[in-house]
């Protein structure tokens, strides 16, 4: 008995003790494996010094106005870099009460966090601190192996403890708010506030703080936008651990978990949204372009990456002219379309006074139009892809684009076809060669079966009518619609676009810009399209004329038909020129050329072209005025307006008209900064004496007169002056405004040149393009606010040279002002006014 008791006491106490020695040993190997572990993480797997102490973090480039509020941005992810200490307090309190209760005080690690994790499995919140969680964000990617996971958790802490050593608190917690992402291309919580309740984070609420911290845990389940029930259940989680930690009176809790979450400010931002889209547009293009220049490097010799580096680009912009801009030419372009559309009502602009020739033109450019659009690149690839890779993987050099395929039809029928294209040297030899050996390949007669049901079912897809959206004027610029795509793209075709821009006469600054009718549907930008611009480039010959035959505004010129004869050794014409007036007619009377411009009569333009004696003095003087040389003819034409500009071009040489004969080159980039405000790049202002103040003061005064009817008509404070154009067929209207504080160029009309008015009356400069600049102008004195001042005036020289009193002429100048206009190229038609009303030679 004694022995099987001696037996049983000393057998537990051995293997009590066998255990406990076990477990420390192991305890012990577990802690030494842990360092070691973290000792080979910190020597092996932890990024580079440098990528720690500058982590990776794009940054959207912002683009401001010239007192610095935002038009829009330009990235790749719309992330604005917000430092600590602008981060709103509600966003900080609601974070560190949510993920991170210890933040202030802990290592990057938190023990008791991890411990309790370990503890209840995660079932009791999890254990990655606000600085893990950084890491996370910009090192390790979450793995559903517990293995990888276990070793990317380590990884978290080793890197967490790095960072607690390189920053502060303050900078680690704003760069984990400007690093996540909160879906719908907001990351970081400054481009969250906006998008989700429409405002600057600083103005956000302690409720609308909390939702936006809430969404950390899982942006897609805590969506107030998608599903509104979670987040809001997740928000009072939020606001219920600020009252937990203090930060959160209870009382203010239970009337703020009452609320609705209100997300009717939400809004995508897309790159086509906001103020300005066109010039942000261009602005990115060009800071794109000089920053690749050498000069412009980064500290470390790269380039600056305009998407994701954090600029910030200051432009001349002003925002509240813009806006009235923008107004303005939706109010015109508005009214200017349905005056389009009920003009065309019955007849089809592809056939109108159309020969065979231009019919097969136009209708070309609608296939082509068909052939580009999204619509049909689908059933492209999924008639064409499976042969094109059969044939790709044969034959070497395999292209097949529409061309190809529409050169290998017409070979197919013809063999000498492809020589034919060697020959006029419109392919080579080696793609001649690939040709036929896709005609004489097994593949042929299945490749055009397949295009040929390929044109099939699209002509079947882009004539069945169908649900759309469209470009329409008013509203949100879009309206849905049930018409065939075919359709769609003739609507689209038939829109009259705008291109306006507005500079500052003393300095070049642009103050505005309008690119178009619409940037989502439209994104040619129109201020920077080059077309013939009319009446508008008579000014410089007139300008010319003045100054080199010392001609007065009161010269009279009879008003017939001049011409330049074929061989004059002054032009070198081969041919006689003699062109008419824009209505076909002339009066055989005399009036002055002051009366001349104003009525933009052709034959005092060309007279005054014969008389100057040669184009190289007029192409001379106009690139005086910023105008490249290169854009302008060497034709006595160009006396009529045949040069092709654009808005830039005309509102930078009128600015030495506006401003005492001294020209200022447009300038719209003031100057780049980087993410830390250093200075990148400086525009520079560029300006000449190109007229002397007295002979310019003769061109302002003719100008004014060409002016005239809008300044009584509108009855403006500003001084006006100003000159309208019109080309052929009516295909582009202009007009070039000039006040002293301001010149603004416009120009109205069709994308293509078979999409325009019909008429002189409705086609003219004066309808066209004025009517935008009056109503401009009239919001610009109508607004207090705006940086613009109507109490300037022309500057007026102290000795004037060339006589201006055209005393005998002022009783019919005065009648004419009063009197309904005539009907001419360039001349202000009321616009109330009818077609059938009056009566013109069309």
């Amino acid at each position: 008995m004694s022995k099987k008791k001696a037996k049983k006491k000393t057998t537990p106490k051995k293997s009590t003790h066998s255990y406990a020695k076990l477990f420390w040993l192991l305890s012990l190997a577990g802690i030494i494996a842990a360092v070691a572990l973290f000792v080979l993480i910190a020597k092996t797997q932890l990024p580079e010094t440098s990528e720690l102490e500058n982590p990776q973090m794009e940054i959207a480039t912002q683009i401001l106005a010239e007192d610095g509020r935002e038009l829009g941005k330009a990235f790749k992810l719309n992330r604005e870099w917000m430092t600590f200490e602008e981060i709103n307090p509600y966003v900080v309190d609601a974070l560190v009460s949510t993920e991170d209760e210890r933040f202030w005080t802990h290592s990057g690690i938190d023990a008791r966090g991890t411990l309790r994790a370990f503890a209840y499995l995660g079932k009791k919140g999890g254990a990655s601190t606000i600085t893990q969680q950084l890491a996370k964000l910009f090192f390790t990617q979450r793995s559903r192996s517990l293995p990888k996971r276990i070793w990317q958790k380590m990884k978290e802490w080793t890197i967490a403890i790095q960072f607690e050593k390189r920053y502060t608190k303050e900078e680690i917690l704003a760069m984990y708010l400007n690093k996540y992402d909160f879906l719908y291309s907001a990351v970081g919580i400054s481009s969250a506030a906006k998008t989700y309740f429409g405002k600057n984070q600083s103005q956000l609420t302690v409720d609308e703080a909390a939702v936006l911290v809430g969404m950390l845990k899982n942006p897609s389940i805590y969506n107030p936008k998608k599903y509104m029930e979670n987040a809001v259940k997740r928000r009072n989680v939020v606001m219920m651990q600020m009252v937990k930690n203090d930060y959160l009176d209870r009382s203010e809790y239970d009337k703020l978990k009452q609320l609705p979450i209100d997300v009717s400010g939400f809004k995508r931002e897309a790159h086509h949204d906001g103020i300005a889209p066109y010039f942000r547009a261009t602005v990115i293009k060009d800071v794109r372009k000089i920053l690749r220049e050498d000069k412009y490097l980064k500290p470390d010799g790269t380039n600056y990456n305009i998407y994701t580096d954090g600029l910030k680009i200051f432009t001349t912009i002003d925002m509240d002219m813009q806006k009235h801009a923008e107004a303005a030419a939706k109010e015109h372009m508005a009214a200017l379309q349905e005056k389009y559309f009920n003009r065309w009502d019955r007849k089809d602009p592809w056939k109108y006074e159309a020969n065979e020739a231009q019919r097969k033109q136009r209708q070309a450019d609608l296939n082509r139009q068909v052939r580009e659009s999204g619509r049909f690149k689908l059933l492209r690839s999924r008639y064409m892809n499976s042969v094109v890779s059969k044939l790709s993987a044969d034959i070497e050099g395999v292209r097949l684009w529409d061309t190809d395929i529409f050169r290998l039809f017409t070979a197919s029928k013809n063999e000498k076809h492809l020589d034919k294209l060697v020959r006029n040297k419109s392919i080579k030899n080696s793609q001649a060669k690939v040709y036929r050996k896709i005609l004489d390949s097994k593949y042929w007669p299945q490749l055009k079966k397949q295009w040929l049901a390929l044109q099939k079912e699209s002509k079947k897809a882009f004539s069945t009518k169908r649900k759309m959206k469209v470009f329409a004027h008013g509203g949100n610029g879009e309206k849905t619609v049930t018409m065939t795509p075919m359709d769609s793209i003739r609507y689209h075709n038939q829109q009259m676009q705008i291109g306006s821009v507005s500079v500052d006469p003393k300095t070049g600054y642009v103050k505005t810009w309008v690119g178009g009718i619409g940037h989502k549907y439209f994104q040619y930008d129109h201020v920077k399209s080059n077309r013939q611009v009319g009446s508008t480039f008579k000014p410089f010959i007139y300008s010319k004329a003045i100054i080199d035959l010392a001609i007065s505004p009161c010269t009279k010129v009879q008003d017939v038909q001049y011409s330049i004869p074929a061989n004059d050794p002054k032009f070198g014409l081969m041919n006689t020129w003699a062109p008419s007036n824009a209505n076909g007619k002339f009066t055989g009377e005399y009036m002055t050329i002051k009366e001349g411009l104003k009525q933009s009569k052709n034959s005092i333009s060309l007279y005054l072209m014969k008389e100057i004696g040669n184009t190289q003095e007029v192409r001379k003087f106009a690139s005086d005025l910023g105008i490249p040389k290169e854009k302008i003819p060497n034709a006595p034409s160009i006396c009529l307006g045949v040069p092709e500009l654009n808005t830039m071009d005309l509102a930078g040489a009128y600015t030495a008209f506006a401003d005492n004969g001294t020209y200022h080159k447009p300038l719209y980039i003031s100057r780049i900064e980087d993410r830390n405000g250093k200075v990148i790049y400086v525009g520079r202002q560029s300006q000449r004496k190109a007229i002397h103040p007295a002979y310019n003061f003769v061109m302002i005064d003719m100008l004014k007169n060409a002016a005239s009817f809008i300044k009584y008509k509108y009855g403006f404070a500003s001084e006006v002056a100003g000159k309208t154009g019109t080309t052929n067929d009516y295909r582009d209207g202009w007009f070039v405004g000039v006040t002293p504080d301001l010149v603004t160029a416009t120009w109205v009309g069709g994308d293509r040149e078979w999409i325009r008015f019909y008429n002189l009356a409705d086609g003219q400069g004066g309808v066209m393009a004025r009517p935008f600049f009056s109503k401009f102008l009239q919001r610009l004195e109508a607004d207090p606010k705006v940086n613009y001042d109507k109490t300037l005036r022309f500057d007026v020289p102290e000795n004037q040279v060339v006589e201006l009193d055209c005393s005998k002429h002022e009783e019919l100048q005065v009648k004419e002002i009063l009197e309904e206009p005539t009907v001419d190229e360039d001349y202000q038609l009321d616009d109330e006014l009818e077609l059938e009303e009056l009566d013109i030679d069309e």
